[in-house]
C-alpha cells in the first residue's frame, strides 16, 4: 500500500462521521478506499459537470457508488455464495468505472483522472482477494448485532 495514498486516507477519514467510521465493516480496507473513491468522484463530477452530459455524470457516480455498497452489502451476508456475488457485482462496478473516468478525462486533469484509476485498482485488487478467499474458506461468520 501507498504511504502517500494511506496518509491521503487517514486525513479524509477525520471528516467521515463516526456513525460511519463505527460500523464493523469500516475495519475493510477495501470499503474505506471505496468511499473515499466516492467522495473524489462527487467532487469530480461537480468541477467538470458543465462540460459533461448528465447521463454520463450518472453513470460514473452510479458505477464508483456500486463499488462500496455491493461491498458492504456482500460484507453483511450470512452465506459464502452470497458474499461472492456482491463482491462480484463490486468487482464489476470498478471495471465499469474505469470506463466511466476514461470517458470524461478531457474535462479533469490528467494527474487526477489517473489517481481515480489508480483507486480503482487498489479497491479491485482487494476485492479479487475477498473473492478468492470467500471461495476458498467461506470467509468471516458475521456476529448478531448487538442493541
Amino acid at each position: 500500500m501507498d504511504i502517500a495514498l494511506l496518509q491521503e486516507l487517514a486525513t479524509w477519514e477525520e471528516g467521515v462521521s463516526p456513525a460511519e467510521t463505527g460500523d464493523p465493516l469500516w475495519k475493510l480496507h477495501s470499503y474505506r478506499i471505496a468511499r473515499y473513491l466516492l467522495d473524489c468522484c462527487l467532487a469530480d463530477t461537480r468541477e467538470a459537470r458543465p462540460a459533461l452530459h448528465p447521463q454520463t455524470v450518472d453513470q460514473l457516480r452510479r458505477s464508483v457508488a456500486s463499488i462500496s455498497a455491493n461491498i458492504s452489502e456482500g460484507y453483511s451476508r450470512r452465506t459464502p455464495t452470497d458474499r461472492t456475488r456482491f463482491y462480484a457485482y463490486a468487482l464489476g462496478s470498478t471495471r465499469e468505472a474505469v470506463v466511466w473516468y476514461s470517458s470524461i478525462r478531457e474535462h479533469l486533469p490528467e494527474s487526477r483522472v489517473r489517481h481515480r484509476v489508480d483507486l480503482i485498482a487498489q479497491v479491485r485488487r482487494l476485492i479479487l482477494g475477498m473473492h478468492a478467499k470467500v471461495g476458498r474458506t467461506g470467509g468471516w461468520i458475521p456476529k448478531p448485532e448487538r442493541g
